[in-house]
């Protein structure tokens, strides 16, 4: 493996710095929106996957990098552009993409967990509800509810 340049350390590390400079970002445009999710074993799953991808995006491209070291590649500006492109096409469309969907899909199950809608209420799922809030209301205040008669229990 050749060494590599300043110049391609800092390609590097844009590279593997991609989803924790999104993370940072959608974190200070909607906090809302991380404040569910990173209490969840499945937001914070899905972060954590999404660094490591991060991670190995930048170590892939910092080995595609050093292979483009070579002087038969370097000679050639044609084979060094395609090489560059070639190879940062592969670790975005391996790595980079996959990243971001995790940070973006992990955080929308979360919050359409949290935000399900309940069945709509039954006729008997009311009635059973207003007995229940009677009953506790004719034990809070037993001398100022007459609702004795209508309600099961002991009169």
């Amino acid at each position: 493996m050749h060494r590599l340049n300043a110049r391609h350390w800092g390609l590097v590390a844009i590279v593997a710095a991609a989803p924790f400079v999104l993370a940072f970002v959608l974190g200070a445009a909607a906090p809302q929106l991380l404040e569910p999710v990173l209490g969840t074993p499945v937001g914070g799953l899905s972060w954590g996957l999404a660094t490591v991808l991060g991670l190995v995006g930048g170590a892939l491209f910092a080995r595609i990098l050093a292979a483009l070291q070579r002087p038969r590649i370097q000679a050639s500006p044609g084979l060094r552009l395609l090489g560059t492109v070639g190879g940062a096409s592969a670790v975005v469309t391996l790595c980079i993409v996959p990243a971001v969907a995790l940070m973006l899909v992990g955080p929308g199950w979360v919050l359409q967990q949290h935000l399900e809608v309940p069945a709509a209420p039954t006729v008997r799922s009311l009635k059973a509800s207003a007995v229940d809030l009677l009953g506790q209301a004719r034990r809070a205040y037993p001398h100022r509810l007459p609702l004795s008669l209508l309600l099961p229990g002991p009169h």
